[in-house]
């Protein structure tokens, strides 16, 4: 039975979450960051001209971009856990640097299958699932972006760079986890 007496309104109690749920598990991921040029730590050039003699640790990727990976370097990626965000997906960080070719023009980005665990954090731009680099001028042949891979849990993630002419190619990581056919 409901009593209404004059000058009283029924109104609905607002509906509250508990407070340790994130009103959003990927709220503090955006889709795309630009990192600008100057967000760069150091310029690096190979010892010699020759492309292919970035350090051996790198995998070069289109010819513009080079990765440590696990199959390159030989061992995984260490992560390490920081409470920086709300989001429970950005629970891990692997630091990960990236050699931008001078000039060159790309994207950096989550694979499809890990988009709702994993993002990108280049520049002190903050966690995105894609990343645009370049392009770049330099006195060097490269640029050295610092940056971190966020993962919820240890695991072989995959992260592609799309080119300009639509190419994209993916590179396998082992964050705290090895990829199949790692050492």
């Amino acid at each position: 039975m409901t009593l209404l007496l004059p000058g009283c309104v029924l109104r609905e109690q607002p509906v509250t979450q508990p407070s340790s749920l994130p009103l959003s598990t990927r709220a503090d991921v955006a889709d795309l960051i630009e990192v600008p040029c100057e967000y760069t730590i150091t310029e690096s050039s190979p010892p010699e001209p020759d492309l292919n003699t970035v350090d051996p640790d790198f995998h070069i990727i289109g010819g513009v971009a080079a990765l440590r990976t696990s199959e390159t370097a030989g061992y995984v990626a260490q992560v390490s856990a920081l409470d920086l965000y709300d989001d429970p997906t950005l629970r891990l960080a692997a630091k990960t640097p990236l050699l931008v070719r001078r000039g060159a023009t790309f994207e950096l980005r989550v694979a499809d299958g890990f988009r709702e665990r994993v993002a990108l954090d280049y520049g002190r731009s903050g966690p995105s699932l894609r990343t645009t680099f370049g392009p770049c001028e330099s006195e060097t042949e490269w640029l050295l972006f610092t940056g971190y891979v966020w993962v919820a849990d240890p695991e072989c993630i995959t992260l592609e760079v799309a080119l300009p002419d639509s190419t994209v190619e993916a590179r396998k990581l082992g964050l705290g986890a090895p990829c199949p056919g790692d050492s």
